[in-house]
Parts: structure tokens; sequence; C-alpha cells
């Protein structure tokens, strides 16, 4: 069973879709901890998809999904959007991945919101993204000391992001924790520094002990 038949699977066993519904007529999806998309391509009909915590490595299985409008990729090793170029997304949040340049989101057609929070952007990327906002585009971005931490931090598989004034770090991809989107620690500039300068160890900072 590939990684995309077993999350159509879980939604049957909760029941949010019915068993033996075809492929071409899934419209909403959610894939957790996914090593692979192979097959993501039978689901040519989905409008609606959320990849959480994976480590697939190669996202341009996303390509051929012409219907799909709303995209969410949190917590994975996702590092390249050029596949997205010429797609129908509306919406779009890809959130504490590994993304350093995701200026080919930025030339969508249709798109209105867009979040890129917690990812190690160059710091011409940001501005890029930081431009596209105003009327009709909601664009959400890391403040200048979070996307100065995470530019320090890239191929350390953290990652870190603020929320209510607090920085916390998290993993990316599937390299230290098998939940990823679980288990965020509560952290600090100087902490995540040290983490950057290989003094501090990722899974140390994350309270994941050794591997």
């Amino acid at each position: 069973m590939t990684d995309i038949e077993r999350a159509v699977a879980e939604l049957v066993t909760i029941g949010m879709l019915d068993a033996g519904t075809p492929t071409g007529e899934v419209r909403d999806l959610v894939v957790s901890h996914a090593r692979s998309l192979d097959g993501l391509e039978a689901y040519a009909g989905l409008e609606t998809l959320s990849l959480i915590g994976c480590a697939a490595g190669d996202y341009r299985p996303l390509s051929g999904l012409a219907a799909l409008r709303v995209l969410t990729v949190e917590n994975s090793d996702l590092a390249d959007v050029n596949w997205a170029s010429g797609m129908g997304l509306r919406v779009v949040v890809l959130r504490r991945d590994r993304l350093r340049d995701a200026r080919a989101m930025l030339d969508l057609p249709e798109l209105q919101s867009l979040d890129l929070t917690g990812n190690p952007l160059d710091a011409e990327a940001l501005a890029a993204a930081a431009a596209l906002g105003g009327p009709g585009r909601l664009v959400t971005l890391d403040d200048e000391e979070t996307a100065a931490l995470n530019r320090a931090l890239a191929g350390t598989g953290v990652v870190a992001y603020r929320t209510g004034g607090e920085l916390w770090a998290c993993a990316t991809g599937l390299d230290l924790t098998e939940h990823p989107e679980a288990g965020h620690a509560r952290t600090t500039a100087g902490e995540l520094r040290a983490v950057a300068a290989g003094t501090l160890a990722p899974r140390d900072l994350l309270g994941l002990g050794s591997a």
C-alpha cells in the first residue's frame, strides 16, 4: 500500500470518505508522514490537499492536480516549489518547511492567500513575497528576527516560528522524529543560534533525546 492509498484508507475508516469512491472523485485529502507521493496523480479531482509531516523529497506530482485550489504543506521537507508554475492555487499554506525560495508561488494567477512562516527564505525571496501583499492578497511571513534565525538554521532540520510573542522550534520532515507536527519546543534566539552554530544538537533542542 502506498502512502497515498494509506491516507485514503484512513479517511474511509473515520467516515470522511465512502469506501469505493473512484480516485478521480476524491475532492479532499489529508496525507500524514508520507515518504512518497507515488499514485497521487490518480486523484486528479482533488480540490483541497494537506501534507503534514511528510518527507516525500519530490513534490512534483502536485503539479498534475489541475483542480487543486487549496494546498497545505506543514512540517515537511518541502524545499522547492518550481513545480507550482501555472497552477490554479488560491490558498497556499507552506508553514515550517525547508523553502529558501518560494518565488514560483508568487506568480500564480489566482493566488489569494499565502503563508510562508517558518521557512529559511533567503532575503531576496522574502522581500519578493512581502511585496506581493496588498488588496485582494494576504501574505503571512516571519518577522525580521525570526526570518534571520530561520536562514541561519537552514540545513539543520529545525525551523523557528513565533506565536503569542514566543519563539518555538520544530522539526521539518522525518529525519529527527516520526511526528514533526507535534512536540514543538519553546525556545530562545540564543538556543536557535547555538543549533545553527552546531553547538547544540537539534534533537536536544526539541527534547527528543539521542537517536
